[in-house]
């Protein structure tokens, strides 16, 4: 399972990781980091459900769009962005808990065609057509918002008077949060929008830190979240698993 195999390898680099660095007995500094980038979500079913109106419909591995490079500054299209409080230990130096913040936004495009099955109206249904045949709009568009918190080991690198803590800081973690979604849907002429409190969320993750100065740093980030998604929709609900790969870059400030 690919999961597994993403946990086996992080929990890998953190036994590589987390060997302490020759000398590194002194507390490191707090942080704060703000960073965008790119996330690929893949494929999976959508689930709607209107009990009222006989629908139960199961659109299956539907393609979810991402516009984290948009230049269009619009509501729906407000680029990828994510900010991180760290902190560290006393003891061991090499171990941190942070708090992420990420908003990322994903599309179900219209002309893609699904396998559908399920009832509409009461009425079986199995066929394959056009997602845009039975849901006119369906996006968590003012963002897949999570919060999560994270436990990371680091390694310091390239150690010096200047940079005690290390030039390039190798460091990977995972970590578990809440979702507060906000879906946007049109079923049937019928829309409905807003936030809700979500699933959990979960993440596994793996960066580089490179320092400017003794305050000053930039980063590059692997990160792979999954979560389920329950939006209200007009007169019912919706189901859907996100698992998404997310490439970020990022600037941060060490709280000296």
């Amino acid at each position: 399972m690919l999961i597994g195999r993403l946990c086996l390898v992080v929990l890998a680099l953190a036994l590589l990781v987390a060997v302490p660095a020759r000398g590194q007995t002194e507390r490191r500094a707090p942080s704060l980091r703000l960073f965008t980038g790119v996330g690929v979500t893949g494929a999976s079913d959508l689930r709607i459900r209107q009990p009222a109106l006989g629908i139960d419909l199961t659109f299956e591995q539907v393609a979810w769009e991402h516009k984290s490079l948009s230049t269009e500054w619009t509501r729906d299209s407000i680029p990828y962005v994510g900010a991180r409080a760290e902190f560290f230990f006393r003891e061991p130096t090499w171990l941190g808990v942070s708090v992420d913040v990420l908003h990322f936004k994903v599309f179900a495009p219209q002309d893609q065609r699904v396998r559908v099955t399920g009832t509409d109206q009461h009425a079986p249904v199995a066929t394959t057509a056009p997602f845009g045949q039975f849901i006119e709009q369906y996006q968590v568009t003012n963002g897949v918002n999570m919060v999560l918190g994270n436990l990371q080991a680091h390694r310091a690198l390239r150690r010096s008077t200047r940079f005690p803590d290390g030039r390039v800081d190798a460091y990977v973690g995972g970590g578990a949060g809440v979702t507060i979604p906000y879906t946007r849907s049109q079923i049937d002429g019928q829309s409905h929008a807003g936030y809700e409190w979500g699933r959990l969320a979960t993440q596994v993750l793996a960066g580089v830190t490179w320092n400017l100065s003794e305050r000053w740093d930039t980063s590059l980030e692997y990160k792979f979240t999954r979560t389920t998604v329950d939006g209200s929709v007009a007169n019912g609900d919706s189901v859907s698993r996100l698992r998404t790969h997310h490439l970020v870059s990022g600037i941060g400030l060490r709280l000296r």
